[in-house]
């Protein structure tokens, strides 16, 4: 009889640490988004595209090229000389 009682005991005690933790991670989640969500939408602030020339030797003429760091693609058509 003792067995079986320290069994239910320790199966009941288990059992509420648990679902406690579950619980209050669920909770924790949906509060934290809620939170978030509403700070992201009032810190959003534009930012300038980073752009820089690149350079390229030919035949001893120095050519450049503009780049975007940003979207990482050629902002010029062509090479021109420095």
């Amino acid at each position: 009889m003792k067995k079986i009682k320290k069994f239910l005991t320790i199966s009941f005690i288990t059992t509420c640490i648990f679902s406690n933790m579950f619980i209050s991670n669920v909770f924790a989640k949906s509060e934290f988004n809620v939170a978030t969500s509403s700070v992201q939408n009032e810190m959003i602030n534009p930012r300038a595209e980073k752009t820089g020339y690149k350079y390229k030797y030919v035949n001893g003429v120095k050519y450049k090229r503009l780049w975007s760091y940003t979207y990482e693609k050629w902002i010029d058509k062509e090479w021109t000389i420095a």
